[in-house]
């Protein structure tokens, strides 16, 4: 069954570094259009899940007014089709996968259905790498393509250079900056000032949650290098990283997340071996646990509970895969079966926490 894809400006969009850093150039809807799909894919995703956009969610989600958005649309599916990105695979960047971002497309009756290239949902749903993550509203009144590639490129610097999360500074090439940014060869550096550098400079500060400045640095009377200086916007901060992790912060929040999330769905957030005999760990509705194995099921007391949810809330904070798919509210037991890759992941992660005597 196809996988409906939510159009919600509060959508987080989290991108592995070396997707960040890949080469492309697409339109500014077609990138909007890609990171609306992103924001909501799921790491218990199949490789080949088929997902539906309805055309006026994504309208009503980019504030398009035109009547020709089903023309646009189109001309944004044909420019993801048509315009393969560059991914590097390597830190020198001498070893490269080309891959378009969406392998078919079917556009009908006022939705259209399309399914990722399975040799990009890999590092889409990628579960080690480092990743950038940002809310989907950051780029959406952004009017350039420029300027949302230059959002995501300086926020991945932020994030990655500044020590206290206030402020950090990167010198770049302006050669490296044109590849990267897929500037064609007949752009002058004053070209790149105006049309790219100062747009970007004003569209980010009055829309997303960061600002920069720049500094021309020159070898004899010719720019060679850019440095950026990036900053957090006051104006546009949000809490929601602060309120995720709150969740984790104490077996009381972390049991409050679980209700949320599993409380009578049937669903088990962990498992736990007794005698032999390995039991998937749910939540009643007291906010007890309990445990299932072969069809027996065991009731554990208040203080067992305690230290079952103490324990998964110490993996919680110490595997960023657990924690993102008790965020996700997915079945561990269902992850099990219809997801090894993952689940295996889950395993290791686990493995190394007690190797490390953290749990």
């Amino acid at each position: 069954m196809a996988k409906l894809i939510k159009a919600d400006g509060d959508l987080v969009i989290k991108k592995p570094e070396n997707l960040v850093k890949a080469r492309f150039k697409l339109s500014p809807l077609a990138i909007k259009f890609l990171s609306t799909i992103i924001a909501n894919l799921k790491r218990s995703d199949e490789i080949n899940e088929e997902y539906i956009l309805r055309v006026t969610d994504f309208k009503e989600l980019t504030g398009q007014k035109t009547k020709r958005i089903y023309e646009l649309i189109e001309e944004a599916l044909e420019d993801l089709l048509k315009n393969p990105l560059k991914i590097p695979l390597d830190k020198e960047h001498t070893k490269f996968l080309m891959t378009n971002w969406v392998s078919s497309a079917v556009y009908d009756t006022g939705q259209i259905s399309f399914m990722i290239d399975k040799r990009l949902k890999p590092f889409l749903l990628e579960v080690k790498e480092k990743f950038l993550k940002y809310r989907l509203e950051n780029i959406l009144s952004l009017r350039s393509s420029y300027s949302i590639r230059l959002y995501e490129i300086l926020k991945d610097w932020l994030e990655m250079y500044s020590r206290y999360g206030n402020k950090a500074e990167k010198i770049i090439k302006l050669d490296d900056f044109r590849d990267i940014l897929e500037i064609p060869k007949s752009y002058r550096f004053n070209d790149i000032k105006r049309q790219i550098l100062e747009k970007a400079k004003s569209e980010l500060a009055e829309h997303t949650d960061i600002f920069f400045n720049y500094e021309e640095i020159k070898t004899g009377r010719k720019v060679t290098h850019l440095k950026f200086i990036i900053r957090p916007n006051p104006k546009n901060a949000h809490t929601e990283n602060r309120i995720q992790d709150a969740y984790f912060n104490s077996r009381k929040n972390f049991v409050s997340l679980l209700r949320q999330k599993n409380s009578g769905t049937g669903k088990f957030f962990g498992w736990k071996t007794i005698d032999g005999k390995t039991y998937w760990l749910g939540m009643d509705k007291d906010g007890l646990v309990y445990g299932t194995a072969e069809g027996e099921i065991k009731d554990f007391n208040a203080v067992e509970s305690a230290e079952i949810y103490d324990l998964w809330l110490k993996i919680a904070q110490n595997s960023d895969l657990y924690k993102e798919l008790v965020n996700e509210g997915v079945c561990l037991k269902d992850l099990s079966k219809n997801n090894k890759e993952l689940w295996l992941n889950l395993k290791e992660d686990i493995i190394r926490l007690k190797e490390e005597g953290i749990i």
